[in-house]
């Protein structure tokens, strides 16, 4: 997942939840921890924990000014459903 994919679904999240993106280093970092790779090689062993590291950097950093638990949640079942993972 981009960083431009993940402010289309934080500004859509925005939209019905009246909360506002705060910090948007937080979304490029989110999708940077999704599609991390050291030398080529990704770091996680599958879509299931690409998407756990997403939710769990999304957590920690708060893009949003509010809902950032379930705002991760709804990324990371995003990302599952765009990967196959589910």
């Amino acid at each position: 997942m981009t960083p431009e994919q993940l402010l289309i679904i934080a500004r859509e999240f925005c939209k019905h939840h009246r909360v506002r993106i705060v910090r948007f280093d937080a979304l490029v970092a989110g999708a940077a921890a999704a599609g991390a790779k050291i030398d080529g090689i990704p770091v996680h062993a599958g879509p299931s924990a690409a998407a756990r590291a997403l939710a769990r950097t999304l957590e920690v950093l708060e893009p949003l000014s509010g809902r950032n638990k379930e705002f991760a949640k709804v990324c990371a079942e995003i990302y599952l459903s765009v990967t196959d993972g589910v």
